[in-house]
């Protein structure tokens, strides 16, 4: 392109030979400057796009962490539900005088497992590594710092504390009224005795009340969780 514009500013400048060399000289820094904003801008397009491409690639893999974080509280609420279940029918047998059968150590034996929640967190490690100016979106980084380094550590902290603070009354209560086997069943030792104890009766309703915020919990984490995909999904769509 440049030799073709050449040809023709030395055309012209032929047909007027004593301002020859002025043309000459204007029109070869005139074409200098062309091409080398050409090239700037050409530079910026492949370096605007290396950016693109890059910033998607995070995106999409945090999105996927994200989604794996909303299956994680699905499952952790289902895990809850499942055990505030058990206690109630454990309730129900010790309060109104029911008769022990087997199948009731498998709901004392929900009482053992802590309560905890594991929040993936592979993808923003990453982005935090690579950089996070890497999204242009500064209300979207926003968005994604608080999730990451406030909303997700309040809760999981919270959760881990407290379970480890009720971690020693519940193995008080474990080893004082019951025995476990190799499958981990919790057998009471004196079933009767359980059904007018009200130490250990306020003890269920204080398991199931903890039980039930951590369910809370959960389903609070999963309402910025899926605000923050749909935010992504915004973000990649306004850019295509």
């Amino acid at each position: 392109m440049i030799p073709f514009f050449r040809k023709i500013r030395k055309k012209m400048a032929d047909d007027n030979r004593p301002l020859k060399y002025m043309r000459y000289a204007i029109g070869e820094i005139v074409l200098v400057v062309i091409g080398i904003l050409i090239d700037l801008q050409i530079n910026n397009w492949n370096e605007e796009r290396k950016e693109s491409v890059q910033e998607n690639q995070l995106l999409k893999e945090l999105s996927l962490n994200l989604q794996s974080n909303i299956e994680e509280f699905k499952k952790n609420i289902d895990f809850q539900n499942s055990s505030i279940d058990g206690i109630d029918i454990l309730l129900d047998h010790l309060e109104t005088d029911k008769p022990y059968h087997d199948s009731l150590s498998l709901y004392f034996r929900g009482l053992i497992f802590l309560e905890q929640i594991v929040v993936s967190r592979s993808a923003y490690e990453t982005l935090k590594s690579v950089g996070l100016k890497n999204i242009r979106s500064d209300s979207l980084r926003r968005e994604i710092i608080d999730l990451f380094e406030m909303t997700y550590p309040n809760k999981v902290n919270l959760i881990r504390d407290v379970a480890m603070q009720r971690y020693s009354v519940k193995q008080t209560i474990i080893d004082k009224y019951f025995r476990t086997n190799r499958d981990l069943q919790a057998i009471p030792m004196d079933y009767e005795a359980l059904k007018h104890n009200q130490e250990f009766i306020n003890w269920l309703y204080n398991i199931r009340s903890w039980k039930n915020a951590v369910r809370g919990m959960n389903k609070d984490l999963i309402r910025p969780t899926t605000t923050l995909i749909d935010q992504i999904k915004n973000q990649k769509f306004s850019k295509n």
